[in-house]
């Protein structure tokens, strides 16, 4: 294969680096599920997927309860997402993941 036609292939199918990383979740407001972001939308972004993975499994830990209902405190579907809200693969496995999923 030619340089010039290696070069448009990775063109074509490279898959550019998010600018950073943030947890998305839901919470129970009124009854109501609703999403959020760690750190907000208007926030600087964590640089490290694996960072935000860590966060993301604390948040989990430190709100999780032990009913199947939504505790009022409770974040659930907590996952992490890129700088333009793609979920992110876990770093352990490869693979979609969401911690607390109801």
């Amino acid at each position: 294969m030619k340089l010039t036609q290696g070069l448009k292939i990775i063109a074509k199918d490279w898959i550019e680096k998010p600018k950073g990383f943030r947890v998305r979740y839901q919470k129970q407001i009124d009854s109501k599920l609703v999403t959020e972001y760690s750190p907000g939308l208007d926030d600087s972004l964590l640089d490290s997927d694996v960072t935000t993975w860590r966060y993301a499994w604390k948040l989990f830990m430190a709100t999780k309860a032990e009913s199947s209902d939504i505790s009022p405190d409770e974040l659930v579907n907590i996952t992490v997402v890129d700088d333009s809200d793609r979920q992110v693969a876990y770093y352990v496995t490869g693979k979609s993941e969401t911690f607390n999923k109801k």
